[in-house]
């Protein structure tokens, strides 16, 4: 009955609140939960909590027996301009609230979560912006096979929400919130993935996401078609070195060639289509976590996703085209039940310059500070 109710509550948030967000892997997070992203986003084979949900189900199977409630807000600090031509964007503060609970019965974990997924947005001085916000409501299930192996997955309803001006192409749709878009769109979405326990200190963990399969986005008179969230295909390890020091390392495919090519607005003059043609992006994301006491652990971590859009393609309304994150955080427990993590992203500035017919000399910067925090309550 509880699990019930809870469910019911998230379904009825997650469809009203899509979360907006400046993404920093392409349009995706570099780690979902402070935990993750205090170790550079690895995530694939290791306990970090209901960010399993986002990261890979199947890690749900590592958590102790019980239930684990977690609250999470997350800040992404976009610091975007175009000098010489749009200036500097004034969008550098976007939020993103995440819930999450889980209840491990015997060997089975099931429960209900809410995780944005990324987006990415800018506002300019003569008007002209972009927001967009994608989320997940998640619905996990794990299985531990035996102490060795574990499988999970999960089924996702997908929200996107977009507003977009744009003087040269005649296009203004927007609403008044910072937490949906004037076009919006829903989907069915998944995730499957497995850790198995090679040795007593290794841990190889993996998991496949399906694509968003996010329908034609509408609102305001505007239809927005081609937008998509991609594919991804992860692969993990985690080496429990000793009692206090554990290293992860993740390998994930972002299949971005596959979900973002040409985006077309109809419902302004005429039909008004952005190329995109992303290239798929491999991420390396390294991390470790050290214990200091038994409440306080510590952690480091790196995030690389080489710049998935092509120098010929790249649109200062949409510029996901940061690459190195440098991470830290750290977690603290109060006592066995009740804990707090949080974990900051530093990403150095990128600049890349146009070489399109549409964008020739267009110049682009692009750094973030980020930051993760979670309260967590175990019972």
């Amino acid at each position: 009955m509880q699990l019930n109710k809870l469910t019911a509550s998230l379904a009825v948030v997650g469809m009203t609140m899509p979360v907006l967000a400046l993404a920093t892997n392409g349009m995706l997070m570099d780690g979902y939960g402070p935990v993750a992203a205090g170790m550079g986003g690895a995530a694939m084979a290791y306990d970090n909590g209901t960010a399993a949900l986002a990261n890979n189900p199947a890690t749900l199977g590592l958590m102790a027996p019980g239930s684990r409630i977690d609250v999470m807000a997350g800040f992404v600090g976009p610091d975007v301009s175009a000098p010489g031509t749009f200036g500097k964007s004034s969008a550098d503060a976007f939020y993103m609230p995440a819930f999450g609970y889980v209840k491990k019965q015997g060997n089975l974990v099931y429960g209900a979560g809410l995780y944005g997924q990324g987006g990415m947005g800018t506002e300019y001085a003569n008007g002209d912006m972009a927001q967009v916000g994608v989320g997940r409501l998640i619905f996990p299930l794990a299985y531990s096979v035996n102490d060795r192996f574990n499988v999970g997955g999960s089924i996702d309803i997908v929200w996107a929400g977009m507003d977009l001006v744009s003087g040269a192409a005649g296009i203004n749709f927007k609403d008044d919130s910072d937490f949906t878009g004037a076009a919006k769109g829903y989907s069915l979405a998944g995730k499957l993935g497995f850790t198995y326990k090679l040795n007593k200190t290794l841990t190889l963990g993996g998991v496949y996401q399906t694509a968003g399969n996010l329908p034609d986005l509408k609102g305001d008179g505007y239809k927005v078609e081609g937008f998509d969230m991609p594919a991804v295909v992860a692969l993990g390890l985690a080496w429990q070195a000793n009692d206090r020091l554990m290293v992860a390392a993740d390998l994930k495919d972002v299949m971005w060639g596959s979900s973002m090519n040409t985006v077309t607005v109809t419902g302004g003059p005429s039909p008004a289509p952005f190329t995109q043609n992303w290239d798929d992006q491999i991420v390396v994301a390294l991390g470790l976590s050290y214990k200091l006491n038994d409440a306080l652990t510590g952690r480091v971590g790196y995030n690389y996703g080489k710049n998935p859009i092509p120098n010929q393609f790249v649109n200062y309304l949409w510029p996901a085209i940061v690459e190195s994150h440098y991470t830290a955080g750290f977690g603290y427990a109060f006592n066995p039940k009740s804990e707090v993590n949080f974990a900051l992203s530093y990403v150095p500035e990128v600049s890349v310059t146009g070489t399109g017919t549409q964008n020739a000399g267009l110049r682009i910067d692009h750094s973030q500070l980020n930051w993760q925090l979670m309260y967590s309550y175990k019972f």
